[in-house]
């Protein structure tokens, strides 16, 4: 079984999954339209000019089309992911499927929550969809295509050693937002401020924009990381922060945190807040600062029972082993 993962490595989720399955004995790649910001990595680049603009179309489809014409001949499973393909939809999907090709797509988030299912119906081509959380199957629109699949995001653990820390004079919050009204910063802002001025030791490291190595120096000197207050689930960010031991808070919706913990056998050891009470959740944190490196092994330890990259590749291979073509 051949797999290509493509277009893009959101967050580099896709290639922890095309890693895993490479040390299970899988023959996978990874191809990206062009490397995305904070250094994700890729095994095959296109270099395309930006997908968003018309005026890029002459230049990049050319490419897109001989790398579609090469990797029908030489991959049996096509993984796409946050709702793109190789070249356009409308010439990609039908070559695969007359050429029995097995076809996967895994949403990302925004790619699928909130949308209507028309926007979403070329989901109906293919053999598997795959969501992150139970969250997001609630949420994703229905159609004529195949019951989704939940599948936790990979991460390969050994490229996030543990950095426990026993918090000192100052506690250090780190928040990290790809999109400050979608992740609730303001309201973080807000109640690192309101403690700070009323006397509490804390203080606030706001990651953005910065390369994945600094960020990832500053997530491990954090002893708190506050992900998102808004959206109901965990991302990459809280996964790559539990992998380095650190307690996470986060908004959970009750209803998908439930369903996961029966899921998996497991707790989830993640702090709940919302932009609401963050304060109050931030001051208790507080008055148990001795009680936050135990809380960061613990999260440490559900990675690597949930989102460790060889468990996660050996559930999506599950999958490419059902919707494979008879005949292939």
């Amino acid at each position: 079984m051949r797999v290509l993962h493509s277009p893009v490595n959101v967050a580099g989720g896709p290639g922890a999954i095309s890693a895993g399955l490479r040390e299970l004995g899988v023959e996978s790649t990874l191809l990206v339209f062009n490397e995305r910001p904070f250094e994700r990595g890729f095994d095959v680049n296109l270099e395309l000019r930006d997908t968003s603009r018309l005026s890029s179309v002459p230049f990049n489809l050319p490419k897109q089309l001989r790398a579609l014409r090469w990797a029908m001949r030489e991959f049996d499973v096509f993984h796409f992911h946050a709702g793109l393909t190789l070249a356009p939809r409308r010439i990609t999907l039908p070559l695969l499927r007359r050429a029995r090709k097995a076809i996967v797509f895994q949403s990302w988030g925004s790619d699928l929550r909130g949308r209507s299912a028309s926007e979403v119906g070329y989901l109906q081509e293919a053999g598997a969809v795959i969501v992150g959380s139970y969250l997001t199957r609630r949420l994703a629109p229905r159609g004529p295509w195949p019951e989704y699949d939940v599948v936790p995001p990979a991460i390969v653990l050994s490229d996030w050693e543990p950095a426990p820390a026993e918090p000192g004079v100052v506690v250090r919050v780190a928040h990290a937002p790809s999109k400050r009204a979608v992740k609730g910063t303001e309201a973080v802002i807000a109640a690192v401020d309101a403690l700070r001025g009323s006397g509490a030791p804390i203080e606030l490291d706001l990651i953005e924009g910065v390369p994945n190595r600094e960020a990832r120096l500053r997530y491990a000197a954090a002893d708190v990381i506050v992900d998102q207050l808004k959206i109901g689930w965990y991302g990459m960010f809280a996964i790559e922060s539990m992998a380095l031991s650190k307690p996470v808070v986060v908004h959970l919706d009750a209803d998908a945190a439930a369903e996961t913990e029966e899921a998996f056998g497991l707790e989830l050891p993640l702090v709940r807040a919302d932009e609401g009470n963050l304060e109050n959740v931030l001051a208790g944190l507080l008055e148990v600062r001795e009680t936050l490196p135990e809380l960061g092994r613990r999260s440490r330890e559900y990675v690597e029972q949930v989102h460790a990259h060889t468990s996660v590749a050996a559930r999506v291979l599950e999958i490419y082993e059902r919707v494979m073509p008879i005949s292939s």
